[in-house]
């Protein structure tokens, strides 16, 4: 892990068989940085989506710790993607790091990519620890869409095929 000041410490789930208090507890970081307050980006809000509601979380808890590489909304929790729990609202927060705030990494990466119904997204990529958040622009406000961790080298090369392609176009 690099040492930028404003990357918070990990969340380890130090004892697999306890994993229902663990996800208990950093559910409870999730609902204090998105539902009892809130960031902001670029000057809006960042709002979540709440419905649907399952095991009495929002939906984006499972998007940001959860992964569905199948697409069939079976969501496996992501040991990678929960223990950076805190990182999502620091990556919102600080998107704009540009290396001479810390100067222990290349900067935060940031471009965005129209989606679905010509909906702009923004992706915060930093590279050296291979986290990437993503926010969608709405008119009053940003919705979080997701958050994971790049474990394999062939998607982390993806997504810099996808920055390196936005910030030359």
């Amino acid at each position: 892990m690099i040492e930028c000041d404003w990357i918070p410490e990990l969340e380890i789930c130090n004892d697999l068989s306890k994993f229902n208090g663990y996800e208990e507890y950093i559910y409870k970081i999730f609902r204090n940085d998105f539902i009892n307050s809130y960031p902001c980006f670029d000057g809006k809000r960042v709002n979540i989506r709440r419905e649907p509601i399952e095991y009495g979380k929002e939906e984006a808890f499972f998007h940001v710790t959860c992964q569905d590489y199948a697409r069939n909304r079976q969501r496996d929790p992501d040991l990678r993607r929960c223990e950076r729990i805190r990182w999502v609202r620091s990556f919102i927060e600080n998107y704009n790091c540009d290396n001479s705030i810390c100067g222990f990494c290349d900067g935060v990466k940031v471009w965005d990519e129209l989606y679905r119904n010509n909906n702009l997204r923004t992706h915060i990529f930093l590279e050296e620890e291979r986290y990437l958040v993503v926010v969608e622009k709405r008119p009053t406000y940003c919705l979080l869409i997701t958050a994971f961790y790049f474990d394999q080298e062939h998607r982390l090369r993806k997504i810099l095929e996808r920055y390196n392609k936005a910030v030359s176009a």
